[in-house]
């Protein structure tokens, strides 16, 4: 009798969504015949829940369950705009009576407490501290990245089955806490199957133009990738990368301590699926490159990175996975875009140049700098190998005073790549030698010429030709692309010191090429031109600068040429100088080397 009033009585407000009776055999019936963890003698499932009269005066649907007084910590974040709107008496409220832990399940007004067995499951218990747990009780203010109907009147989202209630997203724009299968492979109460983050959709709209971060997702990897995945050990119950969606690194309630209610902290969130494991097909494992000897400190600085931090960063230096990738936009890389264009796996990410700030970055090397060119707290220190201008660790000896002095700022690679004398990354280098080979084209990891780029001395490279994983495939290794980690000092694909192989321009064996015979063919044409062949074991660093001389000119810094002054030394009228002429004999250097004074030495 009860339960046929109720069911006739329940029909408006925050719980008009399905048929009452659906609740019969759900978890929410804590009847001896429900499925519940919790269970009672009582032989009615509504009276947990409802009253068949306004024992409760003001809150519908006759609702009967005590209800919390309890003060929540609500959801924050730097990307959070709609207020710490706490849960008031409405449908969340109502949730909560049960589902944050502080009232006794079966505690009723009309009733008194009903005797129940059994407790809740905890991952169900939500607790007081709602900061890890999707916002409730707030109303959408517009971000960017919401669905623009949101603020109509009437506010609506772009799915009938998700409403708004009261105008404010509430459990129950969600939930649907009497039908528990209208998503059969969760059984979570949702109104909807969240396969393809249908219900997030509904309200956080991919297809707002840039800078909106979600822009791309349609299309991007994570929302196309059928990779299987298992469907336990925190990951969704939808059985594919591209059906789990947004589950796969968000979650609705109990989070890891992350804001945007991430599953993991910053990188951590990445690495159940990149870490080389879960996957099927096995994707490659990125996270198992941090354990290499030189790597961003992706895995050992956590807590630093935020999406609305300042660029470029002057605080924490961090780099996070989201610093580099959007994991709402990036995809597979098809085909090989010419330098600087940014590639597929950098989209949608923030940059910096010489215009400050870009939203998104639209070159690779606006990523790097976001780092390594006006940050105002690069180290002073490296422990990326021996120490030198490029890298300094310390005082220059007593009295080598450069002349002329070192400008400011060796840290700034953007200064360095602006100079007219520089790799030709931004595009401001001219080129000052006739050995600017490119091979062609760049050598890859196997001794082989890479053909599938094809490249002049005028051509832009990219800041990854030169720092990426010693084991890239995109240079016929086996390991991820880009510069995460690598086996060799400054995350570069060849070690910088090692002496190349003699031979041909694929003659030896992969090991016995260096960084600089990556393009240049030291093996064959620049160690056959003198001076170079009589200083070959000094390495190329010593006397050229890899990125760029700033205030270089091209008299004085041909090639790129600025002396380590952790190798050389002050000589009597100058220190580090290079005077270029037309011909042989009318060439030189400024220097103490090797305990010999060229002052000058012609060649």
């Amino acid at each position: 009798m009860i339960r046929a009033a109720l069911a006739l009585l329940l029909g408006s407000g925050a719980f008009a969504a399905s048929p009452k009776h659906s609740v019969i055999g759900t978890q929410h019936d804590l009847t001896a015949t429900g499925s519940a963890p919790v269970k009672s003698t009582v032989g009615d499932a509504c009276v947990f829940c409802h009253a068949s009269h306004n024992v409760q005066p003001n809150i519908t649907p006759l609702w009967d369950h005590t209800l919390s007084s309890t003060t929540y910590t609500v959801y924050t974040s730097s990307t959070y705009g709609s207020g710490t709107e706490t849960p008031a008496v409405g449908s969340s409220r109502l949730c909560l009576s049960c589902h944050d832990g502080t009232i006794a399940i079966g505690q009723t007004v009309a009733m008194g407490s009903l005797a129940t067995s059994g407790s809740m499951n905890s991952a169900d218990i939500l607790g007081t501290n709602l900061t890890t747990s999707h916002p409730v009780s707030m109303n959408p203010a517009d971000d960017g990245q919401l669905v623009t109907t949101l603020f109509a009147s009437p506010p609506t989202t772009r799915d009938p089955a998700v409403k708004l209630i009261a105008g404010k997203v509430e459990c129950t724009t969600c939930h649907d806490p009497h039908v528990q299968n209208n998503d059969t492979a969760t059984g979570k109460f949702l109104v909807r199957s969240n396969s393809g983050g249908t219900l997030c959709v509904a309200c956080h709209d991919p297809s707002r133009i840039l800078p909106n971060a979600l822009n791309g997702w349609t299309t991007g990897a994570h929302a196309t990738a059928t990779n299987a995945v298992p469907t336990s050990g925190g990951f969704a119950a939808y059985g594919t990368v591209a059906a789990d969606a947004c589950s796969s690194c968000h979650g609705a309630h109990n989070n890891a301590a992350a804001p945007r209610n991430l599953k993991g902290v910053e990188s951590a969130a990445c690495s159940p699926c990149h870490g080389g494991a879960n996957m099927s097909p096995a994707i490659l494992n990125v996270t198992g490159e941090f354990t290499k000897t030189y790597a961003h400190p992706s895995m050992t600085v956590t807590g630093a990175h935020d999406p609305a931090e300042s660029v470029p960063v002057n605080t924490t230096r961090h780099a996070a996975c989201a610093d580099c990738h959007n994991p709402h936009s990036t995809y597979a890389q098809t085909g090989t875009p010419a330098a600087p264009a940014i590639e597929a796996s950098l989209t949608n990410v923030s940059g910096f140049d010489t215009s400050g700030v870009q939203k998104p970055a639209t070159k690779e090397y606006q990523v790097c700098f976001k780092c390594h060119a006006d940050s105002t707290n690069k180290p002073a220190t490296s422990t990326y190998g021996r120490t030198s201008t490029r890298y300094p660790s310390g005082p220059l000896p007593a009295g080598d005073t450069p002349n002329p002095p070192l400008p400011p700022d060796q840290y700034n690679i953007r200064l360095k790549f602006m100079s007219p004398i520089s790799h030709n990354v931004m595009g401001f280098s001219v080129p000052t030698t006739t050995n600017n080979s490119l091979r062609p084209y760049m050598l890859n990891i196997d001794g082989t010429n890479n053909t599938s780029r094809p490249l002049t001395t005028a051509s832009l490279i990219y800041c990854t030709d030169c720092h990426s994983n010693d084991q890239a495939r995109s240079s016929k290794g086996t390991g991820p692309n880009g510069p995460h980690a690598s086996a060799y000092p400054h995350l570069l694909q060849f070690s910088l010191y090692q002496e190349p192989a003699t031979g041909g321009s694929g003659g030896g064996t992969a090991s016995g090429y260096a960084l600089c015979n990556k393009c240049h063919d030291v093996a064959n044409k620049i160690r056959n031109s003198g001076v170079h062949d009589e200083h070959s074991s000094y390495g190329c660093t010593t006397c050229h600068d890899p990125h760029g001389v700033i205030g270089g000119n091209a008299s004085a810094n041909r090639a790129l040429i600025n002396f380590d002054t952790s190798v050389t030394r002050k000589a009597t009228t100058y220190y580090g100088y290079y005077y270029n002429g037309a011909t042989s004999g009318q060439r030189g250097c400024y220097l103490v080397c090797h305990g010999e004074s060229h002052n000058p030495r012609s060649y």
